[in-house]
């Protein structure tokens, strides 16, 4: 196996084990009662999104040719960052209001989200040989 092989697929599994990290850190606010429904749905489908998004970056050594799913990964992450951060200055969809400080979960969530975005973003320059 090639080295660069090698490195895409360590790359990949890192990238997939974060992910379910970030899924597990959001699956729980499902259960938070005082949350609407619309915003408790939401997490938890954003939480299988993730879970998709892992197994699919543990599985990079068999998708190697099909690199429009590192694109869509990368933007995947850039969505779930932005969703986060303006959330906290602007009106979060489903409340009408800004979410109270990053805190918790939310905190969690903001470093996995950038670690993940540098994560993707190396996996798809790779994938695409334009380094």
């Amino acid at each position: 196996m090639p080295k660069i092989s090698i490195s895409l697929l360590a790359l990949g599994v890192v990238a997939g084990i974060i992910s379910f990290a970030w899924a597990a850190d959001h699956l729980p606010l499902y259960n938070v009662r005082f949350l609407p429904f619309g915003l408790r749905a939401f997490f938890a489908f954003d939480s299988i999104l993730a879970i998709v998004a892992g197994i699919l970056f543990i599985l990079s050594f068999r998708l190697f040719a099909l690199k429009i799913i590192y694109l869509l990964e990368v933007i995947y992450w850039w969505v779930n960052y932005l969703l986060l951060t303006l959330t906290r200055v602007l009106p979060a969809p489903l409340v009408g209001r800004p979410l109270p400080v990053t805190t918790g979960p939310a905190l969690i969530a903001f470093v996995l989200d950038i670690i993940l975005i540098i994560l993707s973003t190396t996996l798809y320059i790779l994938v695409s040989g334009k380094l």
